[in-house]
């Protein structure tokens, strides 16, 4: 009994390992696919958030006129870098490059209809010329006067709203973040929007604290992971070599119920376990009638299907009453009943006995009947110091004795 625990206790383990692996699995494939999916996706949503603010804080800081506005709108592009305005307006841009990494930053605004330049809708009143010229390196900045450009989507929705915004725009040499905030004249007029274009080079340095710290989880997963897998093979080869020495020492090759021997241990250990706690243990003895004329008629592979079917149905029955089941001898089973007494292992019996014949198992040589029977004897009793184990056993052989004088197919019991 101490090894069918082991053994028990070795398949939860395998189990277990199984469960863990199964989980490693799991949660690298689902870090793999947040890593892919959603990190950039965060990350961009918090440098455009940053971008936004700040755009929105340029423009409630910047203070300019009515009247300067009209004056920056009637400068060419070369007069706008040299004016003082835009000087302040670049050498502010400057500062803030300390705190991001932004390409261009600048105010425009809409162009009135009949002031509209080869299809460019806005004009540039303020400008970093420093990052524009970057922009021109970069060659993702309209090709059209550098004092004009085209409105984007959105562009007009924050005309449209008034909300500050951002949105990341892709081109074939760069990916970025565009942010849009309204500005207003000292006198409360709108006027266009402060634009702020940053480059996701930003992201790269953001992502790669999220990535450090996925990295550390994916070695520490792989380390838990090959750890699991190493413990999960040796246990597989404990298991295996368990298995093998249980079924030449304890296990009936043909049926799977337990041997003789492993009969004769269990037998030891209840009988203890009874005698120490005054509980009844009871023992069925069960041969299979006319068995010989079945093997001489049949042939043996006929005969040991027939052994394998009639374990199934003793290991099936027993299984709800902690029953166990041993091969005794060629034809005979052995059933070990602990804290039943010998009316309730009696009930247990006869049901074995129906679905025997409920399986109409073909024996057409049986005088008794044209398919398989058994007969069974039962014995009971609550061991005493002065009994002997094996007396049980005497008196479930004289029961199974009384069954095969009286016809077969029935159950008997010791009195």
């Amino acid at each position: 009994m101490a090894n069918h625990t082991s053994k028990g206790k070795y398949y939860d383990i395998k189990i277990y390992f199984k469960a863990i692996m199964i989980l490693w699995i799991c949660t690298l494939v689902c870090l793999m696919f947040y890593s892919n999916n959603k990190i950039n996706y965060y990350v961009k949503e918090q440098v455009g958030n940053r971008v936004t603010i700040l755009a929105t804080y340029i423009a409630n800081s910047l203070e300019l006129t009515d009247e300067d506005i009209l004056y920056l709108k009637s400068l060419s592009f070369e007069e706008l870098l040299k004016n003082e305005i835009n000087q302040k307006f670049q050498d502010s841009a400057k500062s803030i490059k300390d705190n991001l990494d932004y390409k261009h930053i600048y105010l425009t605004a809409r162009l009135d209809k009949g002031e509209i330049k080869d299809n460019n809708n806005i004009i540039y009143i303020l400008d970093t010329a420093e990052t524009k010229i970057n922009d021109f390196r970069d060659g993702d900045y309209y090709k059209g006067s550098p004092r004009y450009g085209m409105s984007d989507d959105l562009f007009e929705e924050v005309e449209k709203t008034k909300i500050p915004s951002y949105r990341v725009f892709k081109t074939k040499l760069s990916e970025h973040i565009c942010a849009y905030a309204p500005f207003y004249t000292t006198e409360g007029n709108y006027v266009g929007l402060i634009g702020l274009k940053v480059s996701l080079n930003l992201l790269e340095s953001i992502s790669s604290n999220y990535m450090n710290i996925i990295v550390l989880f994916i070695v520490i997963n792989l380390i838990i992971g090959s750890i699991a897998f190493f413990m999960y093979r040796h246990m597989n080869s404990v298991c295996g070599q368990l298995e093998s020495q249980k079924h030449i020492s304890e296990i009936d090759d043909l049926t799977c119920v337990f041997n003789r021997r492993k009969f004769n241990e269990i037998l030891q250990s209840l009988w203890r376990n009874a005698k120490e706690n005054r509980e009844e243990l009871s023992l069925a003895l069960i041969d299979l009638d006319y068995f010989k004329e079945f093997n001489d008629n049949y042939g043996h592979i006929a005969g040991d299907t027939l052994l394998r079917d009639i374990g199934s149905v003793l290991k099936r029955r027993t299984k709800p009453f902690n029953g166990y089941v041993c091969r005794y001898g060629g034809d005979e089973f052995v059933i070990l009943f602990p804290q039943l007494d010998l009316y309730q292992s009696e009930k247990v019996a006869n049901e074995i006995l129906e679905e025997v014949n409920s399986l109409k198992l073909i024996h057409e040589y049986s005088p008794i009947d044209n398919h398989q029977t058994v007969s069974i004897g039962i014995a009971s009793t609550i061991p005493t110091n002065e009994m002997d184990p094996y007396d049980l056993l005497k008196d479930a052989d004289n029961a199974l004795y009384l069954s095969k004088r009286y016809g077969r197919n029935r159950v008997s019991i010791s009195k």
